[in-house]
């Protein structure tokens, strides 16, 4: 049996193959992973370097060829085939640092935690930056129960793809079926599997290199407002799925900063087309006050979202923006009176 599956989603990213590949092919670990590689019908010339691949590393590497259906479709065929003890994706225009990577899969030869996380990179390479993502109160190698955890340990952030191992047990065991031709299904990957697990670890290895390759990639606005029936698609599956569970106290966490986010796609960029987007934020506003209504008040306490409730959204029709500017100096008047 592998000690892990590498799941690689690739769709016309054939200039990054190599590097993502050869950062995984480290001879020193050859015989513990599988690398599981989904062509999602890219039209450049990915299959066929895949199929070099395959052929050259014929027990390590699998590659899965099908029709176009998203990320989170190819996701699912490689979680139907993994047979590894451990499961992780990694995109293909990304990478690892193959150093920690050989590391990791050493440890995980005698692991036994449901979920094993790491830390990850961001790297900008159009300036030749790099911006570290660390777990900075979590104990190298401790084994932590989860349902015990302090969320202040977490210092507001959550696990995410980029930094999650799980048994691949559990992550099929919990039922996880990712959207296909859907934008942001990496939320789904964030939450499903999470009520399945008991005890996580974590190891202090900088694994994970997000490729951050032109300036506006970490926060596309564009693609957010193209994209937001998606977004919205996605954070109501999550609504509607963790209501009662076990793990509600970290979903609900997850949630708040999704939330956040989904708000200011409406209240905070203007765009062309925002009668339409007035009646979905809205709807949505509703749909989740009559959801949940502990995660609705919650939502309050940003300011931004405070304001445009008492408001009725009005400024999604007028300019997002202008409203910005006014919350701010009107704040900044409040202030100085005492007020505020």
């Amino acid at each position: 049996m592998k000690v892990l599956t590498v799941a690689v989603p690739v769709y016309n990213t054939e200039k990054y193959l190599k590097r993502c590949f050869d950062s995984l092919l480290i001879d020193e670990v050859l015989n513990d992973i599988e690398i599981v590689t989904v062509n999602d019908g890219s039209k450049d010339g990915s299959l066929a370097l895949l199929k070099e691949y395959g052929d050259k590393y014929p027990e390590t590497v699998v590659v899965v060829d099908k029709e176009n259906g998203g990320h989170g479709s190819a996701v699912n065929a490689a979680l139907d085939k993994a047979s590894g003890k451990y499961f992780r994706v990694l995109d293909s225009d990304d990478w690892v640092s193959s150093e920690d990577f050989v590391r990791l899969v050493k440890k995980l030869r005698e692991e036994v935690a449901d979920l094993v996380i790491t830390n990850y990179s961001k790297e900008f390479v159009y300036d030749g930056r790099t911006e570290k993502n660390e777990w900075k109160n979590l104990e190298d190698g401790k084994e932590y129960i989860f349902d015990e955890i302090n969320l202040e340990l977490l210092d507001k952030e959550y696990f995410v793809m980029a930094n999650s191992v799980y048994k691949t047990d559990v992550l099929k065991q919990s039922g996880l079926r990712l959207m296909e031709k859907t934008f942001y299904v990496d939320m789904q990957f964030n939450v499903v599997p999470i009520t399945r697990v008991r005890t996580f670890r974590y190891y202090d290895l900088d694994i994970y290199r997000y490729f951050i390759g032109r300036p506006d990639q970490s926060m596309n606005l564009d693609n957010f407002i193209r994209n937001r029936t998606n977004h919205e698609k996605v954070v109501k599956f999550i609504i509607e799925f963790y209501t009662g569970l076990e793990k509600e106290f970290y979903i609900r966490l997850i949630l708040f900063y999704t939330l956040i986010t989904h708000y200011y796609i409406y209240c905070y960029y203007p765009k062309k087309g925002s009668k339409e987007m007035y009646k979905e934020i809205k709807a949505f506003d509703v749909f989740l006050k009559n959801k949940d209504l502990q995660l609705y008040k919650m939502m309050n306490s940003i300011g931004q979202i405070r304001y445009n409730r008492k408001l009725k959204f009005i400024f999604v029709k007028i300019s997002p923006r202008f409203f910005s500017r006014l919350v701010q100096k009107v704040g900044t008047a409040l202030k100085k009176k005492g007020l505020k």
